[in-house]
């Protein structure tokens, strides 16, 4: 499988809806209540990725092959909004490489992240570490965490 790395862009969107959507009914949907759902849900509904890619957002996609894309990393200044790979391809190393790739864009900055509690043990596994307690905010769970890229 040979894998590259590109800008997002507003096209990509229902894509990476539906690789996002896909994930958090794996992994995520279990750990959130009605309002976690709801929150999440919307926050990567295909309009709302296309309207954050055409603002500019700093976001990057892992494309498989010169097509498929596996990968999705969102970046807001210092802060990792998202990281999300292909449910069938997690523990591939699709990850690991994608936050590697991210690392270039913020070399010696500390990039914090509000980590799923299903993602816990792969940031913790890639030298993130917890800057305070599982929190909950918007029906949303997650642990701050931080790493010096």
């Amino acid at each position: 499988m040979s894998m590259a790395f590109r800008s997002a862009v507003a096209d990509d969107a229902a894509a990476i809806s539906g690789l996002i959507e896909a994930a958090y009914a794996a992994g995520i949907d279990p750990h959130y209540g009605a309002q976690g759902r709801a929150t999440f849900l919307n926050f990567v509904a295909p309009q709302t990725i296309a309207a954050r890619l055409a603002a500019d957002s700093e976001a990057w996609v892992a494309v498989r092959d010169g097509r498929a894309i596996v990968g999705y990393a969102e970046l807001a200044g210092d802060h990792l909004k998202m990281l999300f790979v292909r449910h069938e391809l997690q523990r591939t190393g699709v990850g690991r490489e994608l936050l590697a790739f991210l690392q270039v864009f913020r070399a010696g900055h500390t990039v914090s992240v509000n980590a799923a509690p299903n993602a816990d043990a792969f940031y913790l596994a890639m030298g993130f570490r917890p800057i305070g307690p599982k929190q909950q905010q918007d029906g949303i769970v997650f642990t701050p965490m931080e790493m010096k890229f």
